[in-house]
């Protein structure tokens, strides 16, 4: 399937709607991207403003989520859709839904940088725990980057690499967690630092996890396949598939 599939109706009006639709999904992952990005660096370097400017991004990330909602229903009141069309709509709300998350989600991270400049930071970052955190930001942003571009051109290929990577981020927030738990055994003194990234690693990892869900609404959209509640035997069969 190519985006060109979904202009091709005789109205030149719901063709628009449509282009619209894919559109306003692609912006709204630009600031998300942006968000993320800043959140990257807000943990590198302790950098206060660019914590505060992925709080002030969310709200604006809020209202993108509202207007795709509202493109949905444009498209769906302008004429009876296709079966693509529809696949459109239903991938497009719900990618939505996972990028106002994300948007949540980076939030946290944020915060992270504003609490921690309360305590004795550099020590906090200086934890066991806290590169991890810097990975699997990046690793989620890098992720992010690759589902968009599989949206904009429709390619599953680009889908079954987000889905292989988010396995792989779950063995590395495994570690990151367990050596948190360790340091928590070893001291009580660290306790706000270490609540604090234990709070910011989860929502790194939830981060991947809404990547890897927008790639699975991505192939849905390409090839009608529902990857939700796939088993194992067959999420490897599809991947190896997706990668011929």
């Amino acid at each position: 399937m190519e985006r060109k599939n979904f202009g091709t109706h005789v109205s030149a009006l719901y063709n628009q709607y449509l282009e619209d639709l894919f559109n306003q999904v692609l912006e709204m992952g630009s600031l998300v991207e942006r968000q993320l990005a800043n959140a990257v660096l807000a943990v590198q370097n302790a950098d206060l403003d660019s914590a505060r400017e992925v709080v002030a991004l969310d709200k604006l990330i809020n209202r993108e989520e509202m207007e795709i909602d509202r493109l949905c229903v444009r498209v769906l009141a302008r004429q009876q859709p296709t079966a693509s069309d529809l696949r459109l709509v239903i991938s497009a709300i719900r990618i939505a839904v996972d990028l106002e998350r994300m948007g949540d989600e980076v939030v946290k991270i944020a915060k992270l940088v504003s609490n921690l400049a309360q305590l004795d930071d550099q020590a906090c970052r200086n934890l066991q725990g806290y590169k991890q955190l810097i990975e699997i930001s990046a690793r989620a942003n890098d992720m992010l980057k690759m589902v968009l571009n599989a949206f904009a051109r429709l390619d599953v290929k680009d889908c079954a690499a987000v889905i292989e990577e988010e396995e792989r981020v779950d063995d590395l927030f495994k570690v990151a967690m367990q050596e948190v738990t360790t340091r928590f055994k070893q001291s009580d003194s660290d306790v706000e630092c270490l609540l604090e990234l234990v709070y910011a690693l989860r929502a790194s990892e939830r981060l991947t996890d809404h990547a890897r869900n927008i790639a699975e609404s991505v192939i849905y959209l390409v090839n009608g396949q529902d990857m939700r509640n796939i088993d194992a035997e067959r999420l490897s069969t599809l991947l190896e598939e997706l990668n011929d």
